[in-house]
């Protein structure tokens, strides 16, 4: 008699491979992503030095030029040389440490009908970024606050690299009583000039 038994187990297990579901495909592979370009930097932030820096302004007095300066000021600057944009200058000045080498004169200054130095102590120059002007030079463009009050001022700059770090300098002009500075008969330009102009140079030093 035949035997019947291989042929059957044979059957049995093609029949169970037949039963096992399929194995699901593995997924593909994603294409690689191109890189991103990294953001531009915000810049280096330098302060200012301990020594080595100077804040001065000239006014007309009686037809005469006279000269004063501010003894305590900070500036914080936010720099890169291939993207001002993305810079910032910060400066903030003492009222009180004025001094035109005239007691008497700096007490006037410091009186509340002209810089109110009693009430309002402070001055700020606040720029959220540099740009280029026609001429190719450099200016912050900012608002200066002074006794209170806020004007937009483009302010020239000139910066050099130094061997701590660099040098920032410039002169502009602004007119006192667009900010207030002049009060009662200091309105008047016949004793002192409206037109009042700031030199100022300061060492910077990358900060820590």
């Amino acid at each position: 008699m035949t035997n019947y038994l291989p042929a059957l187990l044979a059957l049995f297990a093609l029949g169970a491979q037949a039963a096992e579901p399929a194995k699901p495909l593995a997924p593909a592979a994603k294409p690689a992503q191109p890189a991103q370009p990294a953001a531009p930097g915000a810049g280096v932030k330098y302060v200012q030095a301990a020594s080595g820096n100077s804040l001065s302004f000239t006014f007309q007095q009686l037809d005469a030029a006279s000269t004063g300066q501010f003894k305590t000021f900070a500036t914080t600057l936010i720099y890169d040389e291939k993207n001002p944009a993305a810079g910032s200058l910060d400066v903030k000045v003492t009222i009180g440490s004025l001094d035109t080498q005239d007691g008497e004169r700096d007490e006037a200054l410091k009186s509340a009908d002209l810089f109110d130095a009693a009430k309002i102590p402070t001055a700020t120059y606040i720029a959220r970024s540099l740009a280029r002007n026609a001429s190719g030079g450099l200016e912050a463009v900012g608002k200066l606050t002074l006794r209170g009050v806020s004007k937009d001022l483009r302010l020239p700059l000139t910066i050099k690299p130094t061997a701590n770090g660099l040098e920032l300098s410039g002169q502009t002009a602004i007119k006192r009583l667009d900010y207030g500075v002049g009060q009662g008969e200091w309105k008047s330009t016949e004793s002192v000039g409206d037109e009042v102009k700031i030199q100022y140079k300061v060492a910077l030093v990358r900060a820590k």
